[in-house]
């Protein structure tokens, strides 16, 4: 393993192979992730793949249309089927109050222009058989939500970044950070130590234990 890199990613879900493949598409080459365990081997591994926009303040809806559009093309960009699926997504209210709740959201993404709407229990099954309307206020549902297969998506971004030349090193966890005027200057792992430029902590549900070090 090289001891040094301009910047040292920490995780490799999806939040740092993305940015990885990001870095490396915008010029910057010498970047190296370290993995603790294997690639999707945390949140991202379990988690359901929803993509969704139906959010209740400005800035997530637009965050999440804008992640669509890049959901659409990005098995072409990056050469890897990522089974992208827009299917739909159904939001179910069980009360009258939740249900009052998704029409205010739901009038707000109209605004911004997302498609979703809200449904009376009777129209729920038209899209869900399954579902015993007796049991919900009603719903609402989005159109072009969908959903992804996340270790697809992992596999494609980091393929990609390696061809780049961006490298993954795998069962490298980081045990120590040193820090010097307020900035992680290094990055110690059982395998050797790192000297970085910038270092990003993509470790998901284990970053707080990453910022402690």
């Amino acid at each position: 393993m090289r001891a040094k890199a301009d910047v040292v990613i920490i995780g490799a879900g999806v939040t740092g192979a993305a940015l990885a493949y990001t870095l490396a598409k915008r010029g910057l080459r010498d970047v190296l992730i370290l993995e603790k365990e294997f690639p999707c081997a945390g949140a991202t591994g379990r988690c359901g793949g929803g993509i969704r926009q139906q959010f209740t303040t400005a800035p997530n809806i637009r965050l999440a249309m804008g992640s669509v559009e890049k959901f659409q093309r990005l098995s072409q960009e990056l050469d890897c089927d990522i089974e992208y699926v827009q299917g739909g997504y159904l939001v179910l209210a069980e009360t009258e109050e939740e249900l009052e709740l998704q029409r205010r959201a739901v009038a707000l993404q109209n605004d911004l222009g997302l498609p979703s709407r809200t449904l009376t229990p009777d129209q729920v099954p038209q899209i869900f058989p399954l579902l015993d309307p007796s049991t919900i206020a009603g719903a609402s549902f989005c159109p072009t939500d969908g959903h992804a297969n996340p270790f697809r998506v992992v596999e494609g971004y980091l393929r990609a970044a390696r061809r780049w030349g961006v490298r993954l090193e795998k069962f490298t966890p980081v045990t120590d950070l040193v820090v010097r005027k307020g900035r992680v200057v290094e990055v110690i792992t059982p395998r050797g130590r790192v000297a970085a430029g910038v270092v990003v902590n993509a470790a998901g549900a284990w970053s707080k234990q990453v910022a402690a070090l």
